[in-house]
């Protein structure tokens, strides 16, 4: 615990690296790097899933060819290639961190691409039909009508992907960026005696940042109307889907069950 509270005299550096005399790096570099990628893909994704959805095969089947092949890839690969191949194609030199951040828009981009099929499926087809109906073109009816219904949908899902690509962000230190965990393995080596708690610290600053940005995305969910029963009532429980359910007449089962929620009938 002592080692542990030491580490709060590199809470500057954990948070912003070697700023200002320096670039800045450590947690926030985490989350810009997130955010860029997140907001810069996001039009590549909505691209690329709405092809995906077309007939025409010289439009879906590219498409097709770059999401399966980035999600088959792992992500560390994707950095290397964009580190190194990325300065190759622009025929110049490109920062270690524009490197991390289209290598993680192109991981982004592919796996958005598949949200956004999915929401777009998920909307029942007589929807369009009947905005097609009232007269709308099939612009107006996809904006108007389809893709407002499958955003909200889609939003847990986006949310999720955030969370899991801010954790992606980690990675990019294999090329040098001084971002969280490259901080907190400089932080080590300066302390090899005292190396659990730099990386305990790394660990708590992660997970600072996901737990706040998940109850953001339960709070947000709420306000938009999408409710999970888990998430605002986690004493509820689901009987009908145990492989052993309570018994109905005698309110025993098999082996023990947890209460459920004192309101709930028995």
């Amino acid at each position: 615990m002592t080692d542990l509270l030491e580490q709060l005299s590199y809470l500057h550096f954990y948070l912003f690296g070697p700023y200002p005399n320096g670039d800045l790096g450590g947690l926030s570099l985490n989350i810009i790097m997130a955010m860029l990628a997140i907001g810069i893909s996001f039009f590549f994704g909505v691209l690329l899933g709405y092809s995906r959805l077309s007939c025409r095969l010289y439009i879906k089947y590219p498409c097709i060819l770059f999401v399966e092949t980035v999600r088959s890839t792992p992500l560390i690969m994707i950095i290397f290639w964009s580190y190194f191949f990325l300065p190759y194609l622009l025929g110049g030199s490109a920062t270690i961190f524009w490197s991390a951040v289209v290598s993680l828009c192109v991981y982004a981009a592919a796996y958005q691409a598949e949200i956004v099929r999915a929401g777009i499926i998920a909307v029942p087809k007589g929807q369009l039909e009947a905005a097609l109906s009232t007269g709308m073109s099939r612009y107006q009816s996809m904006r108007y009508i389809v893709l407002p219904q499958a955003f909200k949908m889609m939003m847990p899902t986006f949310v999720s992907f955030f969370v899991s690509l801010f954790k992606d962000t980690s990675v990019c230190f294999i090329i040098g960026v001084i971002e969280l965990t490259q901080a907190g393995i400089i932080v080590s080596q300066r302390q090899p005696d005292k190396m659990y708690a730099a990386y305990i610290s790394m660990g708590i600053g992660f997970w600072l940042v996901c737990f706040t940005m998940s109850n953001l995305a339960k709070m947000l969910e709420k306000r938009i109307g999408i409710y999970d029963l888990e998430s605002y009532r986690p004493e509820a429980c689901r009987d009908e889907f145990m492989l052993l359910p309570r018994d109905k007449k005698t309110g025993e089962g098999m082996e023990e069950t947890v209460a459920c929620n004192p309101g709930d009938p028995k």
